[in-house]
């Protein structure tokens, strides 16, 4: 499988052989009616560190890949008529400008993003950020029916104020009946991704983990002692540290923008003002 890299090399190294338009006085590597691909298109396609067996397999692959779009090309060229300079001029100026902006975002944005930032742009767009299914903070152990440790793993789980000194007496318990769990409670986790630890089945999430802290489940061989430390279902307004890379995100994507609108504006006028812009008049610019 070729990487994306390595695709649009191998789109550019297929239109230029199929347009005429490449000149490279390095070793031809393969062709097909005429059209050559040269030891310069395999530059930069194997990673470093890659072994020589690997490094081969993707040389022979890219080839390979070559030889059949480049079969493909050339009997289309034989057969569609069609003129396609206008769509590859639109092509290389879409990649042009594209590397260009590139180019300047990478120099001019600024990256820091601080924490206030993200919860000032948090607090004043909280209902742009509605959960589409429920969330949970849980810990839980599980131990097979006869193990003599469930009764005290009920009580610890079932305490009213139950916070970090139950969560690690917990884990103590567990670890020293040698059983397995979770406690992860500092962490947001899809509700569905306890389900898929632990055998709960519910037809109405909300109403579920409303009416239940402490849960208490049996398989076939284990019992499963679970402790919900806080939740939130769909349509609440996410917890702000589930969306701090998203958030980071955004703002950034906005800071782009700026930028690139900014030098958009600074080129149209440097160039109007050194009156390299000329446009014909319209009727109704008349």
């Amino acid at each position: 499988m070729l990487s994306t890299k390595s695709l649009i090399k191998l789109l550019g190294a297929c239109l230029l052989t199929a347009c005429g338009t490449s000149v490279d006085d390095t070793p031809v590597v393969a062709s097909v009616y005429g059209h050559e691909l040269h030891q310069s298109a395999l530059s930069g396609l194997v990673p470093e560190g890659v072994s020589s067996e690997d490094s081969a397999a993707i040389v022979d692959n890219y080839i390979d890949q070559w030889i059949r779009q480049t079969v493909i090309l050339d009997k289309a060229e034989r057969n569609i008529k069609e003129d396609f300079s206008r769509e590859l001029q639109e092509y290389k100026n879409t990649l042009l400008t594209y590397a260009y902006e590139r180019q300047i975002v990478d120099q001019l944005l600024d990256t820091n993003v601080s924490e206030s930032q993200i919860e000032e742009y948090y607090a004043q767009h909280r209902g742009d950020f509605l959960l589409k299914s429920s969330i949970v903070k849980a810990v839980y152990v599980m131990a097979p029916h006869k193990s003599p440790a469930i009764g005290k793993l009920k009580s610890v789980a079932s305490k009213h104020n139950f916070d970090d000194n139950e969560i690690v007496e917990m884990e103590e318990i567990a670890s020293r009946n040698g059983l397995r769990g979770y406690y992860g409670a500092d962490t947001w986790i899809p509700f569905f991704t306890l389900q898929s630890s632990v055998p709960i089945t519910t037809y109405n999430e909300t109403l579920f983990l409303k009416q239940n802290r402490t849960i208490v489940l049996n398989d076939d061989s284990l019992t499963y002692i679970v402790r919900i430390v806080d939740y939130k279902v769909s349509d609440e307004i996410a917890p702000l540290e589930t969306l701090t890379e998203n958030i980071r995100a955004i703002l950034l994507n906005h800071r782009k923008i700026e930028v690139l609108d900014k030098l958009h504006a600074d080129l149209l006028k440097e160039a109007e003002e050194g009156g390299h812009v000329k446009r014909k008049k319209t009727k109704e610019d008349k």
